[in-house]
This record gives structure tokens, C-alpha cells and sequence, in this order.
């Protein structure tokens, strides 16, 4: 999986529109509208997987431009643009015109909306706030189009709120901030990512029935999984998480949560107490924890029975809390 950074901040501010130009030129063949007074703050991070590029892009005002000199390099890539927001960016929205969009040929992208564009129509894409935020997604057409019920009405309706699309930003902005190297990911994992934001983005702009089955067994699925993976993470030190607690979370029922783990050849149950495990053992190994007793730190990790925790760790790495504690060089404290 290639990773391309950019970033207005790593130039001088007399150099940064040469270098904003050359590279808009470079990556997309793309023209930026810009004034040259050394205030342009732009960050580019582009992830390129098989079939799809996904690109996440932060910006002061900037209006970028595909012309119709520029429309002769023949590219027509679907581009799906999404509006993330986040912290600070509330009401950031911007603007995408081009023919066919829709009213007055400008489709304004709220926060947790988006649209679609042609690259093979000549557009702006303007950014009227100091810290806008935008996803592209670049599919080739052959791709994503038959995966479409209705090209005319995905180019002329903003994106709705929906689960697809709130999964499919969360995965692209996974993607555009992960320092994984293509080296360190198999082909498969390479393709299966590609077909996720496949299937999301057509499950988003309005699939056909065929193309709906398929996404809602394979993308939505998988996309689903890696929500609640990335939620478990994050609160697997809390003593009452449950199956219940994470079904309700996320809207789904609990079958369909331990479902989603069964596929992937592991039970619900085991992948939670695995984070726990890992918890435990960066903890002792970590000189800031060496004033925390044992009993604290599985605690900490949400463990709420010692007697179970103990008999745990021990299945898993064959050796005591203590044990571990002592071979990281750290005091033992219990």
C-alpha cells in the first residue's frame, strides 16, 4: 500500500505555491487557485491500493481546478468526495461544481456528507474555511459505475448521512493515517481493503441489488468488524464492557457482533481478553508502571477477577505477571 505525504509546512512560505502547484499538477493533473502571500496551509496524505486511491486532505482557503486543457490526459476516474469534519471543523463545508452535479451545477458538502464527481468533466473544488477538511476516493469507472442503480441521481444528490458512509470515512481516514508500508500488508490484505471501500461507496451512492447482496455480506461486514475492533481497543480496559454493551453501541444485535468474530475464526470473548493480555504485559514492561502493583494493572485492563487473570496470563504466555515483570528489568511490586 504506497503512502504519499505532502505538506505546505515542510516549505518555506515563499516556496509554498510553487511546490503546492507542482505537486496538484504531479498527483492529479489538478490546478490550485491560490494567492501568492505565504499563508497557504495545506497537508496531502495519499494512500494507493489496488483499484482505488484514497486521499485525505486538510486546507486553508483553496480552490483547486480540472480544466478542460487538463481533461486531455483522459483519466475518468469516479471521485467520491466526503466531508469528515471532526473537532474544530464543524460547519467547514465546501463546494464541488461541475456539469451534471446537480442545481446550478455546485453541490455544497456539509459535514458527514459528500458527493460524486467525473474526473472527465472539467470542475472546481473550492475550500472557503481556515482548516477545511476532504476524503477523495478515485475509483476507475469501470469499476464503480455497474455497481451503481442510478449514475444520473448519485451525480445530482448530495450523499445522506447513512451507515455506509459513516464507515467508509472512518476507513478511509484509517487508511490515509496509518503508517503501515506496502511491505508490511499481503496482496489479499491490499484487495480485500480495496473491495471494502468498494463496496461501502456503493452501498452509499444507491447499489443495485446485486451489487447491495454482495457489499452487505463482504464490505459492510468487514467494515463493521474493524468498527468495533478499533471500539474494543479503545475501552477494553473498562471492567463492565460486554457483548451486550458493544451490540448496543454499535445498533446491532449481540448474535451479529459474536457473528462478525466467528468469521474471522475467533470468539468474541477470546479477542477481548487477548487486548486485555497485551494491555497487561506493555504495562509491566513499561518503567512508568513500575510503582503499579500486579493487581492494579489488571484492573487497569478491566480484568475485575484476579484469580481469573492469573490463570489467563499464564494459559497465554506460560509464565507468571511477576515473571514477565522481572524479565522487562522492573521491580516487582504486588
Amino acid at each position: 500500500m504506497a503512502f504519499i505525504e505532502f505538506s505546505t509546512r515542510h516549505y518555506l512560505p515563499h516556496e509554498r505555491l510553487d511546490a503546492t502547484r507542482e505537486t496538484c499538477a504531479a498527483m492529479a493533473n489538478m490546478a490550485p487557485d491560490i494567492s501568492d502571500d505565504g499563508t497557504l496551509d495545506l497537508s496531502m496524505r495519499i494512500r494507493l491500493l489496488p483499484g482505488v486511491a484514497v486521499a485525505a486532505f486538510e486546507s486553508s482557503p483553496l480552490s483547486v481546478t480540472r480544466t478542460a486543457r487538463q481533461l486531455a490526459d483522459g483519466n475518468d476516474d469516479v471521485l467520491l468526495f466526503l466531508n469528515p469534519g471532526g473537532p474544530g471543523h464543524t460547519g467547514s463545508a465546501w463546494t464541488v461544481r461541475q456539469r451534471g452535479l446537480g442545481h446550478q451545477d455546485e453541490m455544497v458538502c456539509a459535514t458527514d456528507s459528500g458527493c460524486m464527481a467525473l474526473n472527465e468533466r472539467a470542475g472546481t473544488t473550492s475550500f472557503h474555511h481556515p482548516n477545511s477538511r476532504c476524503l477523495l476516493l478515485a475509483f476507475p469507472r469501470e469499476r464503480l459505475l455497474p455497481q451503481l442503480a442510478d449514475v444520473d441521481r448519485a451525480l445530482r444528490q448530495n450523499l445522506a448521512d447513512s451507515l455506509p458512509l459513516r464507515l467508509l470515512a472512518r476507513q478511509a481516514l484509517e487508511l490515509t493515517r496509518s503508517s503501515v508500508h506496502a511491505s508490511d500488508t499481503s496482496d489479499v490484505e491490499r484487495l480485500r481493503a480495496s473491495d471494502q471501500l468498494l463496496d461501502l461507496s456503493a452501498l452509499a451512492l444507491g447499489a443495485t441489488p446485486q451489487a447491495q447482496a454482495r457489499a452487505s455480506a463482504r464490505g459492510l461486514r468487514q467494515a463493521r468488524l474493524k468498527a468495533i475492533q478499533a471500539d474494543l481497543r479503545v475501552h477494553c480496559g473498562r471492567g463492565d464492557l460486554s457483548l451486550q454493551w458493544v451490540a448496543a453501541r454499535h445498533g446491532i444485535s449481540p448474535r451479529y457482533v459474536r457473528g462478525l468474530f466467528e468469521q474471522e475464526g475467533i470468539a468474541f470473548s477470546d479477542y477481548l481478553l487477548e487486548l486485555r493480555l497485551q494491555r497487561v504485559v506493555e504495562q509491566l514492561a513499561s518503567p512508568r508502571y513500575a510503582g503499579h502493583t500486579v493487581s492494579a494493572i489488571a484492573y487497569d485492563a478491566g480484568f475485575n477477577n484476579l484469580s481469573w487473570f492469573y490463570r489467563a496470563f499464564k494459559q497465554r504466555f506460560a509464565a507468571a505477571p511477576s515473571d514477565m515483570r522481572h524479565l522487562h528489568g522492573q521491580q516487582l511490586s504486588v
